[in-house]
């Protein structure tokens, strides 16, 4: 009756925690398959491919905050204008200067969103080769090795490291 609710992976899950609790037999454990465990973030970033990508992710975060630090220092420069010449100026000419100030900080802020947005992209674009070379590999390395289940680590709850075939 739970199973059904949340289905065959809560079903796995149930079945992986037992295993690990040791409520199921060595015996049992092997009669149903061999598992193992991966750590595929860690062996994509020791990966070269994995090194190359984040030099490049690098490079490009590097790039657009130094463009986002010339726009911040414009904002500030003239948000301390305004506040060191607000008094002085006539009223139309404070809201010129206002009405710039608005207009440069939103570019700013619309500018650190488009930056945050492009690199989510570029990560992807980087990481998504490099990250189906890796489900490739690890299916062969199931294949190859008699394996009933391989997960990643991060979905694991508890499992030792000697089923870790990173």
């Amino acid at each position: 009756p739970m199973f059904k609710r949340f289905g065959l992976f809560a079903a796995a899950i149930a079945a992986l925690v037992l295993l690990a609790s040791g409520m199921v037999t060595a015996s049992a454990a092997s009669a149903q398959g061999k598992f193992a465990v991966v750590d595929t973030q860690r062996a994509i970033n020791d990966s070269n491919a994995g090194k190359r990508a984040q030099v490049q992710l690098k490079g490009q975060h590097e790039k657009l905050k130094r463009s986002l630090q010339r726009l911040e220092a414009q904002v500030r420069k003239l948000r301390a204008e305004l506040e060191n010449t607000a008094m002085l100026l006539k009223p139309e000419a404070k809201l010129r200067k206002e009405q710039e100030f608005n207009r440069k900080a939103k570019e700013f802020r619309d500018r650190a969103r488009d930056a945050e947005q492009e690199l989510m992209q570029a990560k992807r674009a980087l990481f998504q080769p490099i990250i189906t070379r890796m489900a490739g590999l690890v299916k062969e390395m199931g294949k190859a090795g008699n394996y009933t289940l391989i997960v990643d680590s991060r979905t694991a709850i508890y499992y030792p490291k000697s089923v870790d075939i990173t």
